[in-house]
């Protein structure tokens, strides 16, 4: 039976998600998205995995009314990010580039999912002054994930092939289908935010999970079983202050996760929200960006 034809991007991407392209020393681009005030608090944004910088217009409207620009980076092989091996130990080295080229002096930090160990391994950056975790992944070791995680983990380290397939398969289903289908993988039901109906969000989610396989799963593959293994820090090592906001209905990463990173963060504390995980973002979001926004001082 002939396939459908593939959706053209203009079809689900939003229009507001046009990138700008750093050029890194090893000749890759290191594409990135900003969001909110452009005058604003600088606040770096790391999606999560499979995710991209569209996840971050989620955020758009509390980050201009707080006064924040969200600066989003699609990590190497995402979007428009040219691919390379960067893992955790690498990213706050282009994170670093990224700040410098933006004349980012001081910054706060948001890591979404599979982005909070990236926020988290920026700590040792000088223009990192806070992180929000907003349903982190944890370490190996510190809490649980679910069933599908676990499977998705087991597949990186020991079967990748068979991950990059089944990656393929959900992005050419995800292209035909409803984008209700893209936000299975991450919530419930769709939420929706003041700025966005329920329907917007599920248009950015689905477009989220088709940039980020745009250039195929490798990179997100590699983040996945970076994501499985020991990180390349310690928890103890994070001197800076970090709110961790967890779902208590997050079926992603279970609310142990959250529990024992606020434990085992020497600067943390814990922000339980009512929502599943896709529902803690667009719930605590606002929350996120005040926690690592500067205080103004009077």
């Amino acid at each position: 039976m002939r396939s459908p034809p593939q959706v053209p991007a203009a079809d689900w991407r939003p229009a507001d998600t046009e990138t700008e392209t750093l050029s890194r020393q090893d000749d890759r681009r290191l594409a990135y998205a900003t969001y909110g005030d452009p005058d604003g608090y600088p606040v770096l944004f790391c999606h999560g995995t499979p995710g991209s910088h569209v996840v971050a217009r989620l955020l758009a409207a509390p980050a201009r009314d707080r006064g924040v620009r969200l600066i989003a980076p699609d990590r190497p092989g995402i979007g428009d990010s040219t691919d390379a091996p960067v893992g955790l130990g690498d990213w706050p080295d282009d994170a670093a580039a990224l700040l410098s080229h933006l004349d980012v002096e001081s910054a706060g930090t948001v890591g979404f999912s599979g982005g909070g160990p990236f926020a988290l391994a920026c700590h040792r950056l000088p223009e990192i002054e806070r992180v929000a975790l907003v349903g982190s992944s944890g370490p190996p070791d510190v809490g649980s994930t679910g069933r599908v995680q676990q499977f998705v983990g087991a597949l990186s380290r020991h079967a990748p092939w068979a991950l990059g397939r089944l990656f393929r398969l959900q992005r050419w289903v995800a292209v035909r289908r409803d984008p209700s289908y893209a936000v299975g993988f991450v919530a419930g039901e769709t939420p929706e935010t003041d700025a966005l109906s329920a329907d917007e969000v599920a248009r950015v989610v689905r477009a989220d999970m088709l940039t980020a396989m745009a250039r195929g799963p490798s990179a997100v593959v590699r983040e996945q079983r970076c994501l499985s293994r020991p990180w390349p820090f310690a928890l103890g090592d994070v001197g800076v202050p970090v709110t961790v906001f967890q779902g208590q209905a997050d079926a992603n990463v279970d609310p142990s996760t959250g529990n024992a990173l606020a434990r085992r963060l020497p600067r943390a504390s814990l922000e339980p929200v009512d929502a599943d995980h896709l529902g803690t973002l667009t719930a605590a979001g606002d929350d996120a960006l005040a926690a690592v926004r500067r205080r103004t001082r009077v």
